[in-house]
């Protein structure tokens, strides 16, 4: 019996921004930021010294871009009760004792945290969204040419049917049925940083060309994982770079480089490792197997470890006609981990033996195609 593999990409993000709560089309892309206005209301009041009702909380939530956003990142009640009553310590000044003594522990903290950096990046937040309210073409604009950057040139057109919201609250990115929510920390931060890349790396995912493989039930394990890994790897071309330690205009937490790069060399053994388990037996393991004894699992770890190395050393020009092809992609890091001099991972000949015999069984005619 053989499955058609469905490969689910739900990357983590990029950033486009209108200032003041109202919609602008250019270039037929959509910009909402309709929550950003509603959110500055509230803090205004906040910083009056205004409390947060339980229902204007709930009332701001309803906002589709939030609920959507919310949802992928499964919180409950709690939390959001949790992140109304640290709105009130970070923005009341009658509560600013407090928030000075959570500021201190930030790891105990960590939504006191996040919150502050949007009170103190307020107006500079607002300078940046008139600003990309006022030429939003240009932000598309460099935004494609970094999703450009690593994609093959049959891949590079537009999507004016994709929407962009941005949202005032929490610090990531969602992603699902031509639909990007950005977070308006996330956006603010690395626009500071570099004008183009964080979006680039999500047009990547919607933009990149998509395997269609009908995979054996015995493969779909080992092809899935290697495709999840791949899907961020590539994405991570783009971005990565432009996110190390160097990276000062970022928060220190937003260098994801160096920690998705450390995670990734750490894996690998074990990646390997079931690897070769896969190639003896005829098992399904589930994905978080692959890549137990890391937090990320969502393909940045070992995917910008892999991504880095094929860069490294020349090789991505030859990968970008087979970007949709995850075994490609292993094939490509294997070589390129041969060629570098400080001796990155290599996976064993098994694993590598089997990565070869699934590419021939499923990727040689789609590749010759291309």
């Amino acid at each position: 019996m053989k499955t058609k593999l469905l490969l689910l990409t739900q990357p983590v993000v990029l950033v486009l921004l209108t200032l003041l709560g109202y919609v602008k089309t250019t270039s037929a892309q959509t910009l909402d930021v309709t929550p950003c206005t509603r959110y500055f209301k509230i803090t205004d009041r906040l910083c009056k010294g205004d409390s947060l009702s339980k229902d204007t909380w709930h009332a701001f939530l309803q906002d589709k871009a939030i609920q959507s956003y919310m949802a992928d990142q499964g919180v409950n009640d709690a939390y959001y009760e949790s992140y109304r009553k640290s709105m009130q310590i970070v923005y009341m000044p009658q509560k600013d004792s407090i928030l000075r003594r959570r500021l201190k522990d930030s790891v105990s903290y960590w939504l006191t945290y996040m919150i502050y950096q949007y009170k103190k990046n307020e107006p500079g937040m607002k300078a940046y969204l008139k600003k990309i309210t006022d030429n939003p073409a240009a932000y598309f604009d460099a935004s494609y040419r970094y999703a450009y950057t690593a994609l093959p040139k049959r891949a590079h057109r537009k999507l004016p049917d994709y929407r962009f919201s941005i949202i005032p609250i929490h610090n990531d990115a969602h992603a699902q049925d031509k639909w990007i929510i950005y977070t308006l920390l996330c956006a603010y931060f690395n626009d500071s940083n570099r004008i183009g890349p964080l979006g680039g790396h999500e047009l990547h995912h919607a933009l990149r060309p998509q395997p269609d493989f009908k995979l054996a039930h015995q493969d779909e394990s080992a092809a899935t994982v290697m495709y999840v890994i791949m899907n961020e790897g590539t994405a991570d071309m783009v971005d990565k770079k432009y996110m190390t330690d160097t990276a000062k205009s970022l928060l220190p937490y937003q260098r994801y480089f160096q920690e998705f790069f450390d995670e990734g060399k750490r894996i690998m053994p074990r990646l390997d490792s079931m690897l070769q388990f896969n190639a003896q037996k005829d098992t399904v393991i589930k994905i978080r197997e692959y890549l137990k004894g890391t937090p990320f699992t969502s393909g940045h770890v070992p995917g910008t470890y892999m991504s880095y190395y094929i860069e490294k050393n020349g090789l991505k020009a030859k990968l970008l006609p087979h970007i949709e092809d995850p075994f490609y992609f292993f094939m490509m890091y294997q070589a390129a981990a041969q060629k570098d001099k400080t001796k990155p991972y290599l996976f064993s000949d098994t694993t590598m033996d089997y990565i070869k015999q699934l590419h021939k069984k499923y990727s040689t005619k789609t590749s010759s195609a291309n």
